[in-house]
This record gives structure tokens, C-alpha cells and sequence, in this order.
């Protein structure tokens, strides 16, 4: 009941955004477009303040709300280099997943496929992913192959830097980036990032699959998230479009994307604008067990620099990174 409960919401918005942001809802016609439980799902949505039906049956988007508009975000997307085409879906088990697919099937590099709900999203060290219908943005990138594979990990922290970017060029808050790839605001995470990649014909292509929470509210997140999580809107006070935000966000990772693959992106200085870690002392939970130091940025491939006190600096490749006493 849950699930379809939800995968009519995703549908519903899904509609209003290929509808340009306003629909007339056919009551007659909703049961077959939307499910047999339309009904119930436009009214939690209208009680979120997510959606608005007026009373001549016209549906737009509600005073907390937005939508994602694949046909906008293009148009905002321009000449980037990224964003031709954008595929907005009402549900999916996981935009990495689908975008990998097409991928497979010999999709070029620039598509973007959002979603309004993922039914199986999965985090760093397949974790889950909280991602349900018009609260935040669910998106998948397909990034191109890396000039040099040895630097592929770099395209963690490449994305994170593109959400840093553009939400700090919407809103004016300059976000912090928990290494390797958390972006947080206010000491909350209101984006997590997952780049994966399958090989075909022989090369390595890799995607950026980005959740940002944008209309969030405290109450909208799950109990065991309400201490940490946090979304762009409570965070910063700033009205954000969803649509915009993905469109910069594409930008930001289009330019981001081409300076990595020409050898011109200098890494290390970029994440220090957004390095929320460092000279602050944090543990670090990696494949050979835990350190605990001072942190002191990273290297050029990603790596973050651990100062351990009596053990020199320790150059860590892949883990977890904690705030000391957080």
C-alpha cells in the first residue's frame, strides 16, 4: 500500500512536470493514469503543500512545492555540454542503475535521468537511500570515460564540487564537502553522492549518481535522520526550483567534467574552497581499520591527509571520515 501509494505521488508530479508545471486532472481519466490510489496520494500531496488543485480541476505546483521539468532543464542547460537529453521518470529502482543500462545499450555521455521516486536508491557502501516523491532531487549523470583511468576515483569528489558549486550559486551559502563526498550545510548532509561504472568495449564508463534534498522539512525525514540530515531550503531560507538546481548542477559538473578530462582541474585547491574537514580532528574507518588525527586536506588523486600524532601523515585512499566527538 505504501509503495504504491508513493509511485502514485512520483506519478502524479512526474505528469505535472512534463506538463510544463500545470494540468488539468481529469478525475475520469486519473485511475488509469495514475493508479487506484490517485485519489489518496493528491491529497497527501496537497496536505504537504507539494501540489495545489484549484477548483476548476487545474494542478500546479503548491507554495512548498516544485517540479522537474526535463524540457526546462535543457533549455537552462544550454550549450554545457551536458543535458541533451534530459529524462525526467516517475519511478525507477535506481537512476544509477537505469542510466548504466542505457549506457550498455550505447548511450552517449551528457544524459541525465531524474527520478520523482527510487524504489531501491542505494548509498556509499550500499547503504539506502531515503528518496521519495517531490521533496529533492534524484538524478544520474552519464559522465564521460576518464582521460586516464588511474584518476577515476577523482570523479567522486569532481561531483561533489559540482553540487557545492551550484547550490552556493543558488542560495549565496557556500556548502561544506565531508570527505570524500558528503555536501553539507549547517553541519547536515543534504546531498549524498554514488559514481560507479561498468566497462563496455573496454572502457570504463562511469556515472554520478546525485540525491540533493531540497523541500525537506525536520518532520519529512525519516526519525533516524532527523539529527543529521538537513535539505537546501531549511538550511539556507532560500526558495530553490528543483528544476534549477539540477540544471546547475549539470552546469557545474559539464565544466567540472571537461576540465578533469583536458588535465586542467586542479583538485586539491578546489575542494579546499568547500573542505569542511580541514585542520579539524576526525577518525577515519578504512580497509585496514581506524585512524584518528588531524585533517590536512587531500592529495591530487582524492586521497585525504591524515595527520596521526606520532605516526606522521597518513595518506588515506578509500574510508570514512567522522568529526571527532560528532
Amino acid at each position: 500500500m505504501i509503495d504504491d501509494l508513493a509511485k502514485a505521488q512520483a506519478s502524479l508530479l512526474q505528469a505535472l512536470g512534463a506538463a510544463g508545471g500545470e494540468m488539468i486532472l481529469s478525475r475520469a481519466e486519473a485511475p488509469s493514469r495514475f493508479g487506484e490510489h490517485w485519489q489518496e496520494a493528491l491529497t497527501d500531496l496537497e496536505s504537504a503543500a507539494l501540489v495545489a488543485l484549484d477548483s476548476g480541476g487545474v494542478l500546479r505546483a503548491g507554495p512548498r512545492g516544485s517540479v522537474l521539468d526535463g524540457a526546462a532543464i535543457e533549455r537552462l542547460c544550454g550549450d554545457c555540454g551536458f543535458g541533451k537529453p534530459v529524462e525526467i521518470l516517475a519511478s525507477t529502482p535506481s537512476t544509477n542503475d537505469f542510466v548504466l543500462d542505457r549506457a550498455q545499450a550505447g548511450a552517449g555521455p551528457g544524459l541525465v535521468v531524474a527520478a520523482e521516486l527510487q524504489t531501491a536508491g542505494r548509498g556509499r557502501r550500499g547503504r539506502a537511500f531515503d528518496s521519495r516523491p517531490g521533496l529533492g532531487v534524484w538524478s544520474t549523470t552519464l559522465l564521460p570515460p576518464p582521460g586516464d583511468p588511474v584518476a577515476a576515483p577523482r570523479h567522486s569528489l569532481v561531483t561533489a564540487l559540482a553540487v557545492a558549486a551550484a547550490v552556493e550559486r543558488l542560495t549565496g551559502a557556500c556548502p561544506g564537502i565531508k570527505w570524500p563526498n558528503d555536501v553539507r550545510l549547517g553541519g547536515r548532509k543534504i546531498s549524498g553522492i554514488l559514481v560507479e561504472a561498468r566497462s563496455r568495449a573496454g572502457r570504463l564508463i562511469p556515472v554520478a549518481g546525485i540525491g540533493v534534498n531540497v523541500h525537506h522539512q525536520a518532520g519529512d525525514f525519516p526519525p533516524e535522520l532527523r539529527d543529521l540530515a538537513g535539505s537546501v531550503e531549511a538550511q539556507t531560507g532560500t526558495r530553490v526550483e528543483r528544476s534549477e538546481l539540477l540544471a546547475a548542477i549539470v552546469i557545474e559538473l559539464a565544466q567540472l567534467s571537461s576540465r578533469e578530462r583536458a588535465g586542467r582541474l586542479e583538485l586539491a585547491e578546489r575542494f579546499a574552497t568547500f573542505d569542511e574537514l580541514f585542520d579539524r580532528e576526525i577518525s577515519v574507518e578504512h580497509p585496514g581499520g581506524r585512524w584518528r588525527g588531524i585533517a590536512r586536506g587531500i592529495e591530487e588523486d582524492g586521497s585525504l591527509l591524515l595527520a596521526v600524532p606520532g605516526q606522521g601523515t597518513r595518506v588515506v585512499r578509500a574510508g570514512e571520515a567522522t568529526l571527532h566527538g560528532a
